[in-house]
């Protein structure tokens, strides 16, 4: 697709939302151009109010982007409206997934860590189970991003400390570093959780 030429570009741009709905749908050069420039920012900052994380939200903008193409869009309700839907939900679906992951990672963490998450006997055993989960959860959130990477990769993912660096493309004493400090981040901030644990089960 030839790109649109400066007049062509200028008139597209003084465009209204709605005129520009309508040259997308007939197919008509520059239009699609124009709706990344003009819905791009936007689109990202709903993303961003989900996810909380730049690049989650430019990541999801973009997959929106990659698919408009195919799309079936017949004009019923304007472009915006499509794509703010397609943007919330593709936030939220990866909110979903990364909940599930932290999710996961909490969990083999735990257990790591020797926390019983499954004490049949006890009534209040589902409980208790979340609760530690979601001290663990947060504890995790509390270490510092590449601390956090280390310890998810060698707990949950089995890998050694050569394995580590070569993924995270860092040095062998780095990977043992941020283990150490990791830990050690963990260790505080799960502090009262496991104190509380101690004095249940003397």
């Amino acid at each position: 697709m030839t790109p649109p030429s400066l007049r062509e570009a200028a008139r597209i741009d003084a465009l209204g939302d709605a005129e520009i709905d309508a040259l997308w749908l007939r197919g008509e050069n520059g239009a699609l151009g124009e709706i990344h420039r003009r819905y791009r920012s936007r689109l990202e900052a709903v993303a961003f109010r989900i996810l909380g994380d730049r690049a989650d939200a430019e990541d999801v903008v973009q997959r929106v982007f990659l698919g408009l193409p195919r799309i079936e869009f017949h004009g019923r309700s304007s472009l915006w409206t499509y794509l703010y839907r397609a943007a919330w939900n593709g936030a939220l679906n990866v909110l979903r997934a990364k909940r599930r992951r932290e999710a996961m990672d909490a969990e083999a963490i735990a257990h790591a860590l020797g926390l019983d998450l499954h004490e049949a006997a006890r009534p209040d055993a589902h409980v208790l189970e979340g609760q530690i989960l979601g001290a663990v959860a947060r504890a995790l959130a509390c270490v510092k991003p590449q601390h956090r990477r280390a310890l998810t990769l060698r707990i949950v993912w089995d890998m050694t400390n050569s394995e580590i660096a070569a993924h995270e493309g860092v040095p062998l004493a780095t990977v043992g570093t941020w283990l150490r400090r990791g830990r050690e981040e963990l260790r505080q901030s799960l502090g009262p959780l496991l104190r509380d644990l101690e004095r249940e089960h003397p």
